[in-house]
Formats: structure tokens, sequence, C-alpha cells
């Protein structure tokens, strides 16, 4: 009769797991080790330094050749254990035990019926039994794997849905911000304008009071004579609101410049930057209106005190 490892050989196993298993349920009998087998088919070959650790020493353990399996007449008179649970004959009591933890049965008696070894054709199905077992095993994982995959391209999708949602946000913000720039930028040119025509009107107002004058003094006539006394022209309306900043627009002979300066800045750093921004040039800043050339002590004094602020046009000659 052919032992447990020489039917799980024939059922294909290697001879390696075949001791491994042996190894592992101590020799409890055929069904143990084949359940052994199945569970752990995914497992790499055991090294010869493994299942030199794995025996036991002294031959305390079953002998793996499966020969003490036999019973003899000479041995008791029971010659198996039976599992009153499910009516499943064993082998001996270390089979009794791996069957009662597997299956949580608890009632065993000894049996004079004999083990039979297999046939051919129970190997066959119990072959085929493994392998149908280990193709489920095999399925159940690769599901399982297709299930993770699933989960981690969910993340994945939610991840990139937040990072997209984001970064529109900080989209959204940057372009409110530039708008909220360009409206201060138009106001603040507007307003530049606005105090550049009051110069205009009060530069033409000015000039008409003069030539008037001139008209009389040339007729011999007194400029006091028949008339009341001229009130002083207007000054442009001065801002009274505080700036921070002002913009600066200069216009030079090949382009134009536009910067934002403090208050407090003096014209000589003005002057710096257009050096700067035209190396090796030298150039004189103009106020157009009214036409005055900024220069000498006007470099220490700021831009608020000279009227610049928030915005103003300058021309460099």
């Amino acid at each position: 009769m052919p032992s447990d490892k020489e039917t799980l050989l024939d059922m294909g196993f290697s001879d390696a797991k075949v001791r491994k298993a042996l190894q592992q349920t101590k020799n409890a009998g055929l069904q143990p080790a084949m359940d052994w087998l199945i569970a752990h088919a995914e497992d790499p070959e055991p090294t010869e330094e493994e299942l030199s650790a794995g025996a036991q020493p002294g031959g305390g353990g079953r002998d793996p050749t499966g020969e003490e399996d036999f019973i003899t007449a000479d041995q008791a008179t029971a010659q198996s254990l039976k599992c009153d649970d499910c009516g499943r004959l064993l082998r001996d009591a270390a089979a009794a035990e791996f069957h009662a933890v597997k299956s949580g049965h608890q009632n065993f008696s000894e049996s004079t019926e004999a083990i039979k070894p297999l046939t051919e054709e129970e190997k066959k199905a119990k072959l085929a039994d493994i392998q149908a077992r280990l193709a489920a095993k095999r399925e159940e994982k690769r599901l399982q794997e297709i299930e993770d995959q699933k989960g981690k391209e969910k993340i994945r999708r939610a991840t990139g849905k937040e990072m997209t949602e984001m970064k529109e946000k900080i989209k959204e913000k940057e372009m409110k911000k530039a708008f909220e720039d360009k409206q201060r930028e138009k106001e603040d040119d507007k307003r530049a304008r606005d105090k550049i025509r009051a110069q205009i009107e009060a530069d033409k107002k000015d000039r008409a009071r003069h030539a008037e004058e001139r008209k009389l003094i040339a007729k011999g006539l007194s400029t006091t004579q028949n008339r009341e006394q001229p009130k002083p022209a207007a000054s442009p309306a001065v801002v009274s609101r505080d700036y921070n900043e002002t913009r600066l627009q200069i216009r030079l002979p090949d382009g134009v410049l536009t910067e934002t300066f403090s208050a407090e800045d003096t014209l000589d750093k003005v002057y710096a930057f257009v050096a700067g921004q035209r190396p090796g040039s030298t150039y004189k800043l103009i106020q157009t209106f009214p036409r005055k050339v900024l220069d000498g002590p006007d470099r220490a004094k700021t831009l608020k005190e000279l009227n610049l602020v928030p915005s103003a046009a300058l021309v460099a000659q």
C-alpha cells in the first residue's frame, strides 16, 4: 500500500512541498496534507534548510515515509478513529486533532475499520478536486485584485477632481485680482486726465487774462480802470485724498515707461529708474501741464510735494 507521501507525489505535487505539508500537519494523514497544500499553493518551494529546521529532533515526529501509518494485526484492536459528528475515519490522534481544529467537531471514537488506500480513480478524483479548489482560489484572488484596482482608480479620480477644482479656484481668484487691478488702474488714469484738463483750463484763463491786460496797456489804459481788479485764476483742485502710491507714465523718444512709485519717493528715484531703463542716456523730466522742467532742487522733493499723485504723465527729453 503506498504511503501518504507517495500518493501526494503521484498527484503531481513536488517532493519539497509534500515533505513540508507532512511536517506542518505532523503526518496527520493524507487529507490534512492535501488541505495544507491547497492553502499554500502559491507559496514558493521550501528550501532544504527550511525542511531541515522543520523536522522534529530525536525522532519525535512521525515517519515521513508513512510506514508507521500502517495498522498491523499485532497493534491495538482499534485500527482507526472515527468522527461521530460526520462519520469520517481518521488514521490516528494527530489526524483527529487536525480534523477537530478545522471542522470544529468534538466527538470521536475508536474504530476497528482500517483506512483503505486510495485507488487510482480516487487519486484522480482527489487531484481534480484539488485543481478545482486551486483554480477557485486563484479566481477569487484575481477578482479581489480587480476590486482593489477599482478602489484605487476611484481614489485617483477623486484626487484628480479635487486638484482640478483647486486649480480652477486659484485661477478664478487670480482673474478677479487682475480685474480689480485693471479697474483701479483705469480710475487712476481718469483722475490723472481730469487733473490735466483742469490744469489746461486754468492755463487758458490765465493766458486770456494776460492778453487782455496787454491790449489795455497798448491802448494806454490802466488795467485798473473801468473794470474790477481781476481775480487770480483758480488753481487746479488738489485731490485731498491721501495716496500712498502714484503711477507715472514717462514718454521717451523711443517708447513709454510706466511704473508705480511710493508717494514718498523723491524725484531723484524716478531719474534713477529712467537711467536704469536707458543706460548711457541723459534725460530731463518735464511736466506737461503746466509745462515745467523738474530738475535741480525738485529732485530732493517727494512726488507728493510735486503734486504727482495719484498719477501723472511726464516727458523725458
